[in-house]
């Protein structure tokens, strides 16, 4: 279900992105996301297909006005937070241990 969520949201950028000529990468995914969940609640009032249409380009429209600043090489790779070390976790109380058991 996240998979279609996902997808239905890019989708939206993709056409806000080539309706108003704005860089796709440069569109917050985060805003597009809350920009849908907003006009939902709209969307449900308004049964005039005129309506829709009008309140869809203004759903791409907002979603092309989010624009995320520009980074260039910006890079954020995933890595592990804990150093590795030649000792295993203690998933015991440490009387339980003997002491030479640690290594």
């Amino acid at each position: 279900m996240h998979v279609i969520a996902y997808n239905l949201v890019r989708g939206l950028m993709q056409q806000a992105a080539a309706l108003y000529d704005v860089d796709l990468t440069r569109l917050s995914f985060k805003g597009s996301v809350d920009t849908r969940q907003w006009t939902d609640t709209f969307n449900a009032s308004h049964s005039q297909p005129r309506e829709q249409q009008r309140l869809f380009n203004q759903l791409l429209q907002i979603i092309a006005d989010d624009t995320v600043p520009y980074r260039p090489e910006r890079s954020e790779p995933r890595v592990r937070k804990r150093r590795p070390k030649n000792y295993r976790f203690m998933t015991r109380p440490r009387h339980q241990n003997a002491p030479g058991e640690s290594s």
